[in-house]
């Protein structure tokens, strides 16, 4: 029972500080799915992390994604290679965190932005 709560603490902390650096985002379409974080349903501490790649990956604010980037702790082009929607539409992609990216990508910003505008602004960072 420990574990449970240590592990939901931590879960909480995590799409807690990711949600607070969305909410500031100069991206808006980052910003308005902020709120809809909660729906995705985050239930381990590694697929809230993974969160914090995916919004570093389809972001289009550069400040947001060196902070996440920074939050996880890996370089861009290591964190944007394990965010496999980046270059695979979401219904093909398949792995550990497939449904949770395809869910992100369409509760966060399906309809909103277009994977080829994500893949220029990667490449505008130097992280494809």
């Amino acid at each position: 029972m420990e574990e449970n709560t240590e592990t939901s603490a931590e879960i909480l902390r995590v799409t807690g500080m990711v949600v607070a650096a969305m909410r500031l985002s100069t991206d808006p379409v980052t910003a308005a799915s902020a709120e809809s974080v909660a729906s995705l349903k985050i239930e381990r501490t590694e697929q809230a992390i993974h969160l914090a790649r995916c919004i570093a990956a389809f972001t289009t604010d550069d400040s947001l994604a060196t902070e996440m980037t920074e939050f996880v702790g890996e370089s861009p082009k290591f964190l944007v290679s394990k965010v496999l929607a980046v270059n695979y539409p979401p219904e093909q992609c398949t792995g550990e965190h497939a449904e949770l990216e395809k869910r992100i990508w369409k509760v966060l910003y399906a309809g909103r932005r277009e994977r080829s505008r994500v893949k220029e602004t990667l490449v505008r960072r130097g992280a494809l």
